[in-house]
């Protein structure tokens, strides 16, 4: 299992920790077979995880390839992927070590972790195996993360009711082309409300610029539990993602997002609900 995978549901807490497929970000080369890693690289690998387990992002930011260093496009966008979920790291191991032609070595590594799960809104200690790349970078050795939002934003009160239905945004994670929306909805009424997001919910930035839902066939674009439309009972709860297509670098100030429509049972018409404005900051 992968840790840091895009966020869909409890067998997916564990992959609650931000990441999406390595088709967003170019995939690697197939490793060859099994080697040893080298002094030099065994270094750089504990210098980078003994900096994210201490929580030292700008330390393990410049262990980073340059390519990745472009991607998140500075230490405090780096930082706010882990801090985002509250990661730290204990002891781990190396499980498995494979040479890419030309480039340097994959790295699968068992950790373990704890990280705030946002379905359960609660700590989790889990084992977890994660992927690594240690690259041959002008006479030096590089880390490649892969798989991560390029910057992550958890807003505070971020929150509104309508007709007893309260939904709130936990987590926004900003990828390539993409921006994933964490999400919970809780009913505080007495009736079931069905929850169809993928009808008429729209995003918007500063601008009053429209993003559209990401509807596909892929698990970490788009949440098939409210794509297929929710039944929520009385006092019944959910955290689900709505992901939005934009542009590949999207850096608003702010976002407002409308998620429509729901219908409570017994109601003549549905309903929306206006999520206040979310600043986001530099």
């Amino acid at each position: 299992m992968k840790l840091r995978f895009s966020f869909f549901l409890l067998s997916l807490s564990l992959l609650l920790l931000t990441g999406r497929t390595a088709s967003v970000r170019g995939a690697t080369p197939p490793p060859s077979a099994g080697v040893a890693l080298s002094a030099v690289q065994r270094q750089v690998l504990d210098r980078y995880l003994d900096a994210l387990g201490s929580g030292r992002y700008a330390d393990a930011f410049a262990v980073l390839s340059g390519d990745e260093r472009r991607y998140f496009g500075n230490a405090d966008n780096f930082a706010s992927v882990f801090q985002g979920d509250r990661l730290k790291i204990g002891s781990r191991k190396v499980l498995e070590v494979k040479k890419v032609p030309k480039r340097g070595v994959f790295v699968i590594v068992s950790e373990k972790v704890e990280f705030y799960d946002y379905i359960h809104s609660g700590t989790v200690a889990a084992t977890a195996r994660v992927d690594y790349g240690l690259m041959n970078e002008n006479g030096t050795v590089r880390i490649k993360d892969p798989y991560h939002p390029w910057r992550v934003v958890v807003p505070a009160n971020a929150k509104a009711e309508v007709d007893k239905l309260v939904v709130t945004v936990r987590k926004i994670s900003f990828f390539t082309g993409t921006v994933e929306i964490v999400m919970s909805f809780a009913n505080l009424g007495d009736e079931t409300v069905t929850l169809l997001p993928y009808g008429r919910s729209v995003l918007r930035d500063q601008s009053g610029t429209v993003y559209q839902l990401a509807e596909t066939k892929l698990s970490s674009l788009t949440d098939k539990t409210l794509y297929e439309g929710l039944r929520l009972a009385a006092s019944g709860q959910y955290t689900g993602a709505l992901t939005f297509f934009t542009p590949s670098r999207f850096t608003p100030k702010s976002l407002n997002l409308t998620v429509a429509p729901q219908l409570r049972d017994g109601a003549d018409q549905p309903f929306s609900v206006d999520l206040p404005t979310i600043p986001i900051g530099g």
